[in-house]
């Protein structure tokens, strides 16, 4: 495998979210089309992804590959970051890297929360 030069982002801060327990907030501002963060994945199999079902750890998993109707685990932040529509940032899923990169859709102001749109997170491992 190759080196992919992964360093985390000392910007980034895990806090209180109100009603949605924890965040991920920026102790800097955040340009839209800025990289907040590459993340390493765990990639789970369709079978290890169902033992998680109602499990905790179920709801920090993402949809990795459809064709292999796999799920991952994300490192980093990436599991953390909360919901919104009306989200700022997004992210790409690069699976023969097995990274998950998350992205400013919008400039991002120090102590605001990063939030992406989940989607319909798990139809297409059914």
């Amino acid at each position: 495998m190759q080196d992919l030069n992964i360093k985390g982002q000392n910007f980034l801060v895990v806090r209180k979210a109100g009603h949605k327990g924890r965040g991920v907030f920026t102790s800097k501002e955040i340009k839209k089309g800025d990289i907040i963060e590459i993340c390493p994945i765990i990639e789970l199999s369709k079978k290890d992804h169902y033992m998680l079902i109602d499990n905790l750890l179920e709801n920090y998993t993402f949809v990795w590959n459809t064709q292999k109707k796999s799920a991952a685990i994300v490192l980093g932040f990436g599991s953390l970051y909360n919901h919104s529509k009306s989200n700022n940032a997004t992210y790409n899923k690069r699976i023969k890297e097995n990274v998950m990169v998350f992205k400013a859709t919008k400039n991002i102001a120090v102590n605001e929360e990063i939030t992406i749109d989940y989607g319909d997170m798990h139809s297409d491992l059914s």
